[in-house]
């Protein structure tokens, strides 16, 4: 029996399996993003055979195939299970796609690990891992035999996947939320290369830059969906505000534009409990209430912040409880933890997660922290797809996301009404007030 297919025999009997199958998409180098890595081959595992098959594009030892071959021979099996979603929109475009690590995060709120490669592949990837096609010179054999043990580990995965396929929240985040992250990638942030990588220290810049340019990784498998952002460890997520780090990221465009939601959590928080805060400052109008006062110093605004971040994460200070909004937020968290303990989940109102039973060391106002943090995120899902759509013949770009800012390397070519445009998706037309700054880099 083969298991290289590189003939048009070989290519005509894999395409009439037809049926489940599994895909191990083997790019260039596993370090490298996948933006700057091309797809060396594609390992094969129908379900309903022993064994899987190799399909060699640029690997010397094969007979290579082209891409849209192999794109072909993919496009037969009815569904198709990888273990990461994201990594296979760089190679190929496929309907019926399962993404193994949501599943996975869904059910058990962990990250799916891979095991750990053949020992000759250790070997290759400890003198060469520099080499941006190093797949491509190890042995097929040893790609297929470390392909047989990634499908072996995801096998009981492949089977539960049932118990989340065609519910809401998987819809949601299999096809929206995966999509929304490999198209912010694309752009990738501009830097003065020298100072960044002096700065941040990238592992091998190799690794994620090409020229100038960085590229993030969004990584959506997380107990509450908030995208973690690292990648050859450099963390975009958490760049270091003082110091020189955010001077060396700078427009490709004309100018960085910031959009930062004013009082997110607060606001989000508010509507859920029936007592929606209208104001365009949110932090201003509780200073108000905190102090007692029409006229808010600086001083009592960021003393009335740390108020509400304590409040939004469940600890109402007693002498705030009266208030129709705290007292509210109160009786929502009680009401949410009885649910929580009646049902064994409760649901992100917007895209319809569960977080379930199966969370550890849950407590009412750990339940309340996931449940802000998925919705957040859910949101900004839906936000940031009506972004891209709208910018998609657009110059201007989505740069980085974090939480609760949106930044746009931002081209004059497309006018001021871009960004007018922008705020209006953003605030959902003024519902979720935004603020936005200008600025020749991250310094803002």
């Amino acid at each position: 029996m083969f298991w290289i297919c590189e003939s048009d025999s070989q290519v005509e009997k894999v395409s009439s399996i037809g049926g489940e199958v599994f895909l191990d998409i083997i790019q260039e180098n596993d370090q490298f993003h996948a933006t700057l890595s091309d797809t060396v081959c594609v390992y094969v595992r129908p379900l309903s055979k022993d064994s899987g098959f190799i399909l060699p594009i640029q690997h010397s030892e094969g007979l290579n195939l082209t891409k849209e071959k192999v794109r072909e021979v993919l496009s037969t099996f009815t569904t198709k299970y990888v273990v990461d979603k994201k990594n296979l929109l760089y190679h190929f475009h496929l309907d019926n796609v399962v993404d193994l690590k949501l599943v996975y995060s869904m059910l058990d709120y962990e990250i799916l690990e891979l095991p750990d490669p053949p020992s000759t592949i250790n070997w290759y990837y400890n003198r060469y891992y520099g080499r941006k096609d190093l797949n491509s010179i190890i042995p097929l054999s040893k790609l297929h035999e470390r392909s047989e043990r990634n499908y072996r580990s995801v096998k009981d995965v492949i089977r539960r996947s049932e118990e989340v396929i065609d519910t809401k929240p998987w819809k949601f985040y299999n096809n929206i939320s995966t999509s929304v992250y490999y198209l912010m990638e694309q752009s990738g942030l501009n830097t003065d290369r020298d100072r960044f990588i002096e700065l941040f220290k990238p592992n091998v810049p190799e690794y994620s830059m090409e020229g100038s340019k960085i590229f993030t990784y969004y990584n959506p498998y997380n107990v509450t969906s908030r995208p973690t952002n690292a990648f050859n460890s450099v963390n975009f997520a958490a760049i270091p505000k003082k110091g020189d780090h955010r001077t060396t990221i700078i427009p490709s465009k004309d100018i960085f534009v910031e959009f930062d939601f004013d009082g997110y959590h607060i606001r989000l928080l508010s509507e859920l409990v029936g007592e929606p805060i209208k104001g365009k400052s949110a932090h201003t109008d509780l200073a108000k209430i905190y102090f007692n006062t029409e006229l808010v110093t600086e001083e009592q605004y960021n003393e009335g912040k740390q108020i509400t971040f304590q409040i939004v994460y469940g600890k109402i200070p007693d002498k705030y409880k009266h208030i129709p909004l705290f007292s509210k937020i109160g009786k929502f968290i009680d009401e949410l933890w009885k649910l929580y303990n009646l049902e064994g989940f409760i649901e992100d109102p917007v895209s319809g997660r569960k977080l379930t039973k199966k969370l550890k060391d849950m407590h009412p106002q750990k339940l309340m922290n996931y449940l802000m943090q998925s919705l957040e995120t859910s949101r900004n899902i839906t936000i940031l797809y009506k972004v891209l759509k709208y910018l998609q013949n657009k110059e201007t770009k989505v740069s980085l996301y974090t939480y609760d800012s949106i930044l746009f390397d931002f081209s004059k070519q497309d006018g001021k009404d871009t960004l007018s445009d922008l705020e209006e998706i953003l605030s959902e037309g003024g519902k979720y007030p935004v603020k936005f700054r200008y600025s020749d880099n991250l310094v803002m």
